[in-house]
């Protein structure tokens, strides 16, 4: 019975923390933590295109009052140079993730409106 016990309790402790992998893609999209920042609206590297994590911790920085994130620093280079292009990016993904966010409410004036 003791055997039995002890091998049920491993198998348990395994499940529970194998919840616990993947902490560096959870904080790739984790939001703002200064509230007068937007978060970033992107899994992948701004510059690179790249999944937030896959080269390990994302490099994070604040500019001009939004969150950026790169897969790594070696795309800093990339970003100075035509900083304008990836503000645009990151303006447009922030305005997208916004629009489903409003259409439900939408959806509600629109039925209250034709009923």
């Amino acid at each position: 019975m003791n055997k039995w016990t002890t091998l049920l309790s491993g198998i348990a402790a395994g499940f529970l923390f194998a919840g616990c992998g993947g902490g560096e893609e959870a904080a790739a999209t984790s939001a703002a933590a200064d509230p007068n920042v937007v978060a970033y609206p992107l899994e992948t590297c701004l510059v690179a295109g790249s999944k937030l994590g896959s080269m390990g911790k994302p490099h994070t920085f604040v500019h001009e009052g939004r969150e950026i994130k790169f897969c790594c620093e070696g795309c800093n280079d990339d970003f100075k140079a035509d900083t304008a292009k990836y503000i645009k990016i990151f303006d447009d993904a922030v305005a997208a993730k916004k629009a489903p966010e409003a259409k439900p409410v939408d959806d509600a004036v629109d039925a209250e409106k034709a009923g």
